[in-house]
């Protein structure tokens, strides 16, 4: 869709912040639509958008040649079908995470309240922190820096059962994290973090989903503090 709309001369991408927002769908599918006046499509903003409605409408001003048009109609429909596709595969992951859960018992206290109300981009379809609490039996998203998304990763990569680590310096370094120092005399001869075993192992893809966007915002040792509170249960 990005393409069409260069081609249109339509700068929709510098007065929204994503075009697959509320604003900008509103506004494509009008364009689609057959509606061609900047004002009217400007009128389409969403209240939390941050440009106003003179920007957006300076932005809308280009040539709404056919073929462009046609173009932009095409990379919709196929956003519409990819967009189906996500939501069948979200169904198939809220029944299996819903199947594994009815082989937990269920925990004794009530979920917490959730520590950030805003929805992610990349979120499912479905409510991700009830079916993994009622799995884990912990809230992961508790632990700062992991969203609903973020969890089922972990989950998805690590199991359910990390007592597998003693502590979360093991956790570290299955992650390949932790630095290997090698000391003679008080001196440092060498530091570096080692490689995964194998390119496309599960540490790699541990360490590139999860622990990339965790790792400055939250200490390791916070990771396992589900299961500790797993265990005192």
């Amino acid at each position: 869709m990005q393409k069409a709309l260069t081609h249109m001369n339509l700068q929709l991408h510098h007065v929204v912040a994503d075009i697959t927002g509320a604003t900008g769908m509103r506004i494509i599918r009008a364009i689609v639509a057959g509606e061609r006046n900047a004002a009217t499509l400007a009128t389409m903003r969403d209240t939390r958008c941050k440009s106003s409605v003179e920007t957006i409408q300076s932005a809308l001003v280009g040539n709404y040649q056919p073929e462009h048009v046609f173009a932009l109609a095409q990379a919709l429909a196929m956003y519409d079908a990819y967009q189906a596709q996500l939501e069948v595969c979200d169904q198939q992951i809220a029944q299996s995470l819903q199947r594994l859960s009815q082989q937990k018992s269920p925990p004794s206290e009530p979920l917490p309240k959730p520590r950030h109300r805003t929805r992610q981009p990349n979120a499912l379809n479905f409510d991700v922190r009830t079916v993994l609490y009622q799995l884990v039996g912990v809230d992961l998203t508790q632990i700062h820096g992991i969203g609903p998304y973020l969890a089922l990763r972990l989950v998805a990569e690590c199991g359910t059962d990390m007592s597998r680590w003693r502590t979360a310096h093991h956790f570290t370094s299955w992650l390949t994290l932790a630095p290997g120092c090698r000391i003679s005399g008080g001196k440092v001869l060498s530091a570096y973090t080692r490689l995964a075993i194998a390119v496309g192992s599960r540490i790699n893809r541990v360490g590139e989903h999860i622990v990339n966007g965790v790792v400055g915002r939250c200490d390791p040792a916070d990771l396992l503090v589900a299961v500790e509170l797993q265990r005192e249960r």
